[in-house]
């Protein structure tokens, strides 16, 4: 083998600077889209109590329900990040992320 084919262990081991930064920027935008999602369903919790739990002798019951769905979803985002993330762990990606759409 020629020394210009040969690949080093350092080689291989270094990081590339420019992925560093498209992972950073692809975590950090999709943090950023989530806490929008999130400040959207906050901004419209009053409708959306009414809508989907209409209030039968207490208006406020309606609006704790509607911030308790919320709550759930801070419960369950890292819960399901565990369970999807061990799946995909023994399974793959592909096979997690066709789990999760489904």
């Amino acid at each position: 083998m020629s020394e210009n084919t040969a690949v080093t262990q350092s080689e291989i081991n270094a990081p590339s600077k420019t992925g560093g930064k498209k992972v950073i920027f692809a975590a950090s935008f999709g943090n950023a889209l989530e806490f929008f999602d999130f400040g959207i369903y906050n901004f419209f919790v009053i409708y959306i109590s009414v809508l989907f739990f209409p209030p039968s002798s207490d208006p406020n019951l309606a609006l704790l329900l509607a911030f308790a769905t919320f709550g759930v979803s801070f419960i369950m985002r890292p819960l399901g990040g565990i369970l999807i993330g061990a799946y995909a762990d023994r399974r793959g990606r592909k096979p997690a992320m066709i789990l999760t759409i489904s």
